[in-house]
């Protein structure tokens, strides 16, 4: 009872299918695990009273996949259902009330992403100043907290009001969907590593119009594109969730960029050299990096370090001849 709700993890298997080893992980934390249908591979694990995050990293190491906890703002138990077969790869985000899950997280899709990534928020707590925001923006800004996305269904009504001092991550999540009178959901996912979609093109459809199209394999889908928040929207949404001198450092930050976008690679350097927040930036990329590393030498066997190593190479390289 203790380590569901702590959601700890004990589990000792080897060479186990994912989809085993994810049953298992759901029974011990009571948590939802939605494995895409393109995630596959064997597992092998032997941790005792280890957070789930971490047991995902692990497993998302070992099987080419990444893991996200989602947070559905959802209308009804319906959509929900749609929302999951989304995820696994069965429907198309587009055109079945989730065109968010096809659209990058965050801060990657505002170009904001290098300030953002240095000062997440690692602990689940949420400070936010929003005030007369809809549901899309309101996402973008809670976006910003590690391993964790919102995602509104389509067409969400309502404005959110938030003034939120420290308060649980899901309490944050619980207020918004209260003012925009949805439900909320979380959901822990494992994707396909590179994927850039959640579902893959389908095949032509036949005359019949009542036949259900195949999904095939081969091309990533092709959806209407949601128009991006303008930067000063986006840098909006960043700064909202900010403590006062996390915001002052992201706007320094800012602007030592823009200065040294007009500089030589010489002076951009001996600038980059001399400012603390490009120096903290650096040494929080490098921290996270060393993390990485670090993790990824603890966990798994070598065949299976070996075999990664060798697929994300060949696709280097096939990226490169294109």
């Amino acid at each position: 009872m203790y380590r569901a709700h702590a959601n700890l993890v004990t589990l000792n298997v080897r060479n186990m299918e994912v989809r085993r080893v994810v049953s298992k992980l759901e029974w011990q934390t009571w948590e939802r695990i939605v494995v895409n249908k393109d995630v596959g591979g064997k597992v092998t694990l032997n941790v005792h009273s280890v957070p789930l995050d971490e047991v995902l990293n692990i497993v998302g190491l070992q099987t080419d996949s990444r893991w996200t906890r989602l947070y559905p703002i959802y209308s009804s138990g319906k959509s929900l259902a749609a929302f999951k077969q989304v995820l696994q790869g069965n429907l198309f985000p587009a055109g079945n009330g989730w065109l968010a899950l096809q659209q990058l997280a965050g801060w990657q899709q505002s170009g904001l992403g290098g300030f953002a990534n240095t000062l997440r928020a690692e602990n689940k707590l949420v400070s936010a100043q929003i005030l007369n925001k809809d549901a899309t923006f309101t996402a973008l800004a809670l976006s910003r907290f590690s391993k964790a996305q919102v995602v509104p269904e389509d067409d969400t009504k309502g404005l959110v009001n938030l003034s939120l001092q420290q308060v649980p991550f899901e309490k944050a999540v619980a207020k918004v969907a209260r003012q925009v009178r949805h439900k909320w959901d979380r959901v822990y996912t494992l994707q396909p590593l590179n994927a850039a979609a959640l579902v893959r093109q389908n095949v032509p459809a036949s005359a019949d119009t009542n036949a259900s199209p195949e999904v095939g394999t081969n091309e990533v889908a092709a959806t209407p594109d949601e128009k991006a928040l303008p930067p000063d929207r986006a840098l909006e949404a960043l700064v909202s969730t900010m403590t006062p001198e996390e915001r002052q450092q992201t706007l320094e930050q800012i602007a030592s960029a823009s200065q040294a976008a007009g500089l030589s690679p010489a002076e951009r350097q001996q600038m980059q050299a001399g400012s603390p927040a490009a120096a903290q930036a650096a040494a929080a990329a490098q921290q996270d990096l060393e993390s990485r590393i670090e993790n990824r030498l603890k966990n798994g066997t070598v065949d299976q370090r070996l075999a990664h190593d060798r697929r994300v190479l060949n696709s280097k390289q096939t990226g490169a001849k294109q």
